[in-house]
């Protein structure tokens, strides 16, 4: 039977790796976040010159797509270490679903506010940041 002694050494010789797991998953995604927001301005400035609508409703569909993720990975690891799996998986089920609420509401705001609108390159921005993000978390990977 473990006691609380034995639980306590057996706590110290552990390794604390998930520290270190953490913050290498910060950082990539935060680094992925970062590539994103420079593809985006990137893809603006270049249909700035065709057209200003294609511009700011690319803008704006990157802008949908990166605000939600922004928010959900700040509050996922400001206050991840210490806590059990199943309070971490309840965070990150609450953290998306405020995500996807925060998606509805910016998608609205910019379908009823924001006229004339250019709905591909809105669309076309939002999938390319949500490729660039599956490349980068999986692309250079190997499988073994």
């Amino acid at each position: 039977m473990l006691t609380g002694e034995s639980v306590l050494q057996f706590e110290k010789k552990q390794p604390k790796t998930f520290g270190r797991r953490a913050d290498k998953a910060q950082a990539r995604f935060f680094k992925t976040l970062k590539y994103q927001a420079v593809a985006l301005l990137l893809l603006a400035l270049l249909a700035l010159p065709f057209d200003l609508v294609v511009a700011y409703s690319a803008l704006l569909g990157g802008t949908i797509y990166l605000l939600p993720n922004s928010w959900q990975a700040k509050r996922h690891f400001d206050g991840q270490v210490g806590r059990s799996a199943q309070a971490t998986l309840a965070e990150l089920y609450a953290g998306q679903i405020w995500k996807m609420a925060l998606s509805a509401t910016l998608f609205a705001l910019v379908f009823v506010l924001v006229e004339p609108l250019s709905v591909f390159s809105l669309f076309a921005s939002l999938i390319l940041l949500q490729v660039i993000h599956l490349f980068m978390q999986f692309g250079g990977k190997k499988v073994s």
